[in-house]
Parts: C-alpha cells; sequence; structure tokens
C-alpha cells in the first residue's frame, strides 16, 4: 500500500495532489481485483430493475459496476427508462436487455483560476472552466431483441453486462426479469446460508459418527457369510444391469448376452455352425425361400394390381364425390418449383410357426431400449432401416406387436405402412391439391379430377396420395401412392379424368390429402362452401409450405372397393424343401384392418391344417414332409378385407440340425484373470435327448482350447436349467473366447440358450 507523504514547510506539486486521489482508488481496486470480481469477468451490486410504468422501468440505486478489477458507480438518482418507441408490432414480442455500461468521463466542471504572467506580483490569474472530477461512471443502456411471437434475447456484447431482461408487449411491459448470474452476492446472505449449513451439519455429525461404528460392527459379524456363490450371484447380476445400460466392452468383469442380436458372436469363425435368434439355436440343415405366387393366376375371387397386391374381388364406388363447379383455378398461379417426396411402403408381418421356433424368454429384452426390435424381427429381409424406429420409443416402437405362443412367433408393425423402405423422388412443376377426411376404413383404388380447362401445349399430370401434419398441411414424405396421366387423356369437366393407383388402405375418421405436379397451364374445377370432403384446397408455393383455402375444394371423386364377398380362399403354390420341413417362416406385406384376417394353411396328405394346429400338439410335419400345398383364407366384410402383396411377401422352409457350435467374440476384462465362470440359460432342456458343453478358447488366434474345472445345474422356477462352467487357470488372461458345442436327438425335439453371463476374477 502507497500514501502521499507531504512534509512540513514543503512545496507540494501537482504530482503530490495527483498522489493524494490516485492511491486510494489503487487501493480500492487492489481490493477488488483480489477479493471481488477478479480481472476475468464483470459483476454488479444493487441496480435492481423495476417496472414503474406501463411502458417504463426504473434502475434504482446504488448502481455499482465492478469490471476489469475497477469500481464503476451510477449517478445520485435513479435512471428512469421509457421503452415506448419499441413496442413490438401487435401477435408478437420482444425482449430488451437492460445493461450496465463502464466509461471513464470528466464531470463537475467549475472555473478555476490559472497563472498567465508569473513575472509580476502578485501573479496575472485567468479563469477559465476545467474538469474537476474524473469519475468512473456506470451508465445504463439497452440492447433490443428480435420481435417474434416467441421472441428470443439479445445476443450482448461481452463489453456490456446485462443486469435484467424486459418483455414487451405491443401494448405494455409484460415481464421484468433481474438477471442474477453476475449479481454479486453480499457478505450478508453468504452468513445467512453459512448459518444453515452449519446447523445441519451440528445435526448430521453425530448420526454419521453413530453410522460409522454400526457399519464396522456390521461388516466384522458378516465377514463369514459373503460366499464365493453369492459373489457370482451379484455379479451375474450386475452383468444384466451393464448389458440393459449399454456399459462399454472391456470396462467391467462381468458380461451378458441374451442373443437378441449377433454382436457378441463370431459367426465368421470356421468353427461355427448356429444360428443367434432370439437365443443360441440350432442353424438348418436346409432351408428354401419362396416368392408366395399364386397357383391359379386366373382365379376369379381375387383382383391382383400391377404392383403385385392381391385383394380379394371388388367393384368401385365413390366414397367421396364433389362434381358441382363453381369456379376455376389456374394450377399455374402458384409458379413452378422442386418437390421431393417419398413414397412409403406395405407395412411388414412375420409369421413363424413349426418345432424348431421354441419360446424365449429373452424376447421382453426387445422392450429395454438396447435392442431395435423392427430391426430385429424383421432383419431377414435384407433391407435399409431408418433409424426413426430405434429412436422414438424407449422399446424400438410404439406401433411395434409381438406375440410369442408355443411354437408359433408372430411380429407385426401395425401401421399399415411404414418409412423402413422408402422410394424417393423429385419432380418440377406446379404444386395443387385437396385434403379430405375418411368416412370410413377402405381401399381407396382412384381418384377422379376435373379440369376446367386443359394446357393444349401439353404437361403431363402426376397425382399422389398421402398423409397430412397436425396442422392440417400435406406431408409429402410420407407419401402412399402415386400415378400419372399424360396431357392427352386429361378431360374437361363434367367429364372425369381417372386417376388409378396402386390401392391404398385408409383408415376412418383420419385425414389424408391428395395433390397433382404439372409443367402444364391446366385449371382445376373448383367448388366454393364444400364441407363434404371436411378438407381444403391448398397450393405449395416452395415445394414444402403448402398454403390452403378454407372456402374452396377441388372436384374431385375418392374411389374405393366394394368386395363381393366376405370371405376367400386363394391357393398359393406349393411350398418344397429336399429332405423334409420342419419349421416354416413367413415374411409378408401385408395390410390387415381391425375385423379382418388373414390365415394360412397347409395340406399334408388330404388334410389342410391352419398354422396353429402345425404349432401346438402333435405337428402335422412330424415326418418331415418334403411338399405341402399352402393356401391363405382372406376374411372380413363386403366393405372392408385385408390385402397382401405376393409378389414382396416370402416364406422360407427350413429343418434344424442335430447338432451346433456357437463362439464368441473375444470377451476382454480391464485386466488379467485366472477365475472365469461361464452361467448358461438353457431352455427346454431335456437331458434324456439333448447335450451341451463349453470350453474356454485362449492364447495366439485363440487356439487353445481349455474344459471346464467344474460344471454344476440349477433347475430354475420356470423349468429352465442354470448351467454353471468354472475354470480355475494357472496362468492369468485377459483375453478369451466361449466356445459352446450342442446337440440334439431329433430335429423335431431343439432347445435353446436364452442367455449367457460370464463372470472373472483377478
Amino acid at each position: 500500500m502507497k500514501t502521499a507523504r507531504i512534509t512540513a514547510n514543503q512545496n507540494v506539486t501537482v504530482a503530490d495532489y495527483k498522489n493524494l486521489a490516485e492511491f486510494p482508488r489503487d487501493a480500492i481496486d487492489t481490493l477488488i481485483q483480489s477479493a471481488v470480481s477478479g480481472r476475468l469477468d464483470a459483476c454488479y451490486s444493487g441496480a435492481t430493475v423495476a417496472k414503474t410504468g406501463t411502458t417504463q422501468v426504473t434502475v434504482e440505486n446504488p448502481m455499482i459496476l465492478f469490471k476489469d478489477g475497477k469500481l464503476f458507480t451510477g449517478g445520485d438518482t435513479p435512471a428512469v427508462l421509457n421503452l415506448l418507441a419499441h413496442m413490438p408490432t401487435s401477435g408478437n414480442r420482444r425482449i430488451i436487455a437492460v445493461l450496465l455500461q463502464a466509461q471513464t468521463v470528466s464531470d463537475a466542471s467549475e472555473p478555476r483560476d490559472f497563472i498567465v504572467n508569473g513575472s509580476v506580483w502578485p501573479p496575472q490569474v485567468d479563469p477559465q472552466p476545467t474538469a474537476s472530477v474524473e469519475w468512473r461512471k456506470a451508465t445504463t443502456t439497452i440492447q433490443l431483441g428480435d420481435q417474434a411471437p416467441s421472441p428470443s434475447r439479445p445476443v450482448v456484447d461481452s463489453a456490456n453486462t446485462v443486469i435484467a431482461y424486459v418483455t414487451l408487449s405491443s401494448t405494455e411491459i409484460v415481464n421484468v426479469e433481474q438477471n442474477i448470474e453476475n449479481r454479486i452476492t453480499t457478505a450478508r446472505s453468504l452468513a445467512a446460508r453459512l448459518g444453515v449449513l452449519e446447523n445441519w451439519m451440528q445435526e448430521t455429525q453425530p448420526v454419521v459418527e453413530g453410522l460409522k461404528t454400526d457399519v464396522s460392527k456390521l461388516v466384522a459379524s458378516n465377514a463369514d457369510k459373503l460366499s464365493r456363490d453369492m459373489q457370482v450371484y451379484l455379479l451375474e447380476q450386475l452383468a444384466r444391469v451393464f448389458e440393459q445400460t449399454g456399459m462399454p466392452e472391456g470396462k467391467s468383469y462381468s458380461k451378458t448376452d441374451h442373443f437378441l442380436d449377433v454382436t457378441g458372436s463370431d459367426l465368421e469363425n470356421v468353427q461355427s455352425i448356429t444360428k443367434v435368434e432370439e437365443g443360441i439355436r440350432f442353424a438348418d440343415d436346409n432351408s428354401a425361400t419362396l416368392t408366395l405366387g399364386l397357383l391359379t393366376p386366373s382365379d376369379t375371387g381375387i383382383q391382383a394390381s400391377q404392383g403385385g397386391l392381391v385383394l380379394p374381388r371388388y367393384t368401385e364406388d365413390n366414397l367421396i364425390s364433389i362434381v358441382d363447379k363453381s369456379t376455376e383455378h389456374a394450377l399455374a398461379n402458384g409458379g413452378s418449383q422442386t418437390i421431393n417426396y417419398t413414397l412409403k411402403t406395405t407395412s411388414k408381418t412375420r409369421i413363424r410357426y413349426g418345432d424348431p421356433f421354441v419360446v424365449c424368454t429373452n424376447a421382453t429384452w426387445w422392450q429395454t431400449g438396447r435392442y431395435d426390435a423392427v430391426k430385429g424381427v424383421f432383419y431377414r429381409d435384407g433391407e435399409e432401416y431408418n433409424v426413426e424406429f430405434s429412436e422414438q420409443h424407449p422399446s424400438g416402437d410404439p406401433n411395434q406387436s409381438m406375440k410369442r405362443l408355443r411354437k408359433l412367433f408372430v411380429d407385426t408393425y401395425e401401421e399399415p405402412y411404414w418409412a423402413a423402405t422408402i422410394v424417393q423422388a423429385s419432380y418440377t412443376g406446379q404444386v395443387a391439391g385437396n385434403t379430405f377426411m375418411m368416412p370410413r376404413s377402405g381401399w381407396v383404388t382412384a381418384v377422379n379430377l376435373m379440369f376446367s380447362r386443359v394446357d393444349a401445349g401439353g404437361g403431363d399430370v402426376r397425382l399422389a396420395l398421402c398423409e397430412i401434419f397436425e396442422n392440417g398441411a400435406p406431408n409429402y414424405s410420407a407419401c402412399y401412392a402415386t400415378t400419372t396421366v399424360e396431357a392427352a387423356n386429361l378431360k374437361i369437366h363434367p367429364a372425369k379424368t381417372r386417376f388409378a393407383i396402386e390401392p391404398v388402405f385408409l383408415e376412418g375418421g383420419k385425414r389424408y390429402a391428395w395433390f397433382v405436379i404439372t409443367s402444364g397451364n391446366h385449371w382445376l374445377a373448383m367448388a366454393e362452401d364444400n364441407k363434404y370432403a371436411q378438407g381444403s384446397f391448398f397450393v405449395s408455393t416452395d415445394g414444402l409450405w403448402s398454403q390452403g383455402s378454407i372456402s374452396l375444394d377441388a372436384c374431385f371423386e375418392l374411389m374405393i372397393a366394394e368386395f363381393v364377398a366376405p370371405r376367400v380362399t386363394v391357393n398359393l403354390q406349393p411350398w418344397n424343401l429336399s429332405g423334409g420341413i420342419c419349421g416354416i417362416d413367413l415374411l409378408n406385406r401385408q395390410v390387415v384392418p381391425d375385423g379382418c384376417s388373414i390365415s394360412f394353411e397347409v395340406q399334408v396328405g388330404s388334410v389342410w391344417h391352419t398354422l396353429e394346429q402345425i404349432a401346438s400338439g402333435a405337428s402335422p410335419l412330424y415326418n418331415l414332409p418334403a411338399n405341402i400345398n399352402a393356401r391363405m383364407v382372406m376374411l372380413g366384410t363386403t366393405e372392408l378385407m385385408p390385402g397382401i402383396n405376393l409378389s414382396k411377401s416370402a416364406v422360407t422352409v427350413s429343418r434344424p440340425r442335430t447338432n451346433g457350435v456357437h463362439i464368441t467374440k473375444p470377451n476382454i476384462t480391464p485386466g488379467p484373470v485366472k477365475e472365469i465362470i461361464e452361467i448358461l440359460v438353457l431352455e427346454h432342456y431335456d437331458e434324456a435327448n439333448h447335450d451341451l458343453s463349453c470350453v474356454i478358447q485362449t492364447g495366439a488366434n485363440y487356439a487353445t482350447e481349455t474344459p471346464p474345472t467344474a460344471v454344476t445345474d440349477e433347475v430354475q422356477p420356470d423349468g429352465s436349467i442354470r448351467r454353471v462352467f468354472t475354470w480355475t487357470l494357472s496362468t492369468a488372461v485377459s483375453s478369451w473366447k466361449r466356445k459352446t458345442t450342442y446337440s440334439t436327438n431329433s430335429a423335431l425335439n431343439v432347445f435353446l440358450v436364452s442367455s449367457a453371463t460370464g463372470v472373472s476374477y483377478p
């Protein structure tokens, strides 16, 4: 610390007076730098901002700013800010930041005598105004944010310090929020908070000291009760938790695999002979995948579209009809733009039945969020899947349903159309269309449009049927069907231009839309104040956003299928497999509305059997027939029936092996271990007819195989067997593979491994 020293009879200079002013200020700056704010940030004290009028706020004294290790103060009177000039327009709001700025100004200008001639006595002086005070001043100002229905705060430069945010409407100040993030905490408030902590400590400290004594006694009394079996059990359960939460490999001495995916299995290993599908199962001894086909393509009981969709025989009727023209709309008015749309495909159902499909309890792990059920149950199709299925819901997807009965697995994606496989397209032209509500569920087969004028210069018209967003606008990324009509085939109102589409199932009570894309200057016939469609006409102006009209509808008809009979039996091409069929796996692209069904039947000998019969009791496939006839029964009503795309549906007939070998990928631990325990859960296992053993593979290229030191079995309450393999090694390892060898006495009598847990000890 410095002081300005002045002694008796000393001539005092300007520098001495300067020291008298600057040394105390330097002392305050040092205190602020070391104890208050430091030099890296700015903070303030006081400066409370309050609403004092409809459009007015007041910044109260004291107004103190600590910035760059220096002290800046406000004026003697509160700062009043009138914000009337900054009110936003009607319907919008604006956020204003109230700021403190640090300035060093010369203040308090007063007259002083300045010597102009010191050679005479008394000296000649001249009075001149001069600043008598240098003020480190904290001044208030504002920074405007953009106006919007939901405005955001303005971005403030680091040179300014925000003390409050004020929200304005078009008529008044809505809210004043003091910014406390950089408001300095007073010593008094800190003392109050410290007092609360001290009181808590006085109450808690005796309790903690007592617990320490109790824990010591508890540990001493139970030191001999924590057996190795209990440790194994705890680590096994911990491994299951790690599997559910996604613990990275190599971070734990325990690990569980439920075999819902193949990430933990070395299927490329030359010794591997296995199938990993909701457990370790027996691989196929022989299998064949066949596309479903009609035995009689000319079957009069059904109709097949060009895209392969099979529906029972139907006639057409109009469900929505708007034909009275009152005005017209020029498609060219919307301007030409490029629109990108995606075409959804029919969703899938997978049905597996027969002796190889014994139920595995680990199917419940599809719902843990660690697995994608859609990919899992439909993985055999070899398609690319959008990540939306794994992100929409912790269980994979809320619309995914699974059923596991004895020897009968059914997996269904319940939405009629899905984006797992989509067709993307891009077209340029004028875009317009109409939304509508489906009065009832049905299969839409065509849309009839009416044109008031047709461009003589041509211009084909492409029509698409799509979903709509919640705000009623068309969703071009969720189209169901598209078709194109050439310009030469367009007709003038009252004649109708038919846009035949691949039959599409639309649900009653939901809204949809159709839209057209064309480069021609065609005119649509329009109807005013029509309520029947329960929708609106819209025009797309930029390929994304659509502007709607609540008073206009395009003249159009929505055609749906009316079915001839409520029940239809369809004979399919036979299924065959050399050596005999034991299991049947159907992967169908089908739509089965509520109240409808598609059931499959097979003929063994001269008797037709339903899938439920195949999957229960003594299966008709017990003698492994090499060739079976097949048919499907479509059941519904004359208004609504199920549909299936046979050309995109397939059946896999198979027969399992009677032996198998499963090898894991390397199991890596954080450090070397000498004791390894592998716990396998066997389901549907019968010791008299089945066999399963394990070895671990270690060393270079994992070529050294070591049998277990001990093997024990525990029968669980659900009938499964918990088989525990233990290895006690002479040399520690930090990486190994588990090789599981298993067999059965018959392809009709199989079992599976539902989970495997590895536990190891250093």
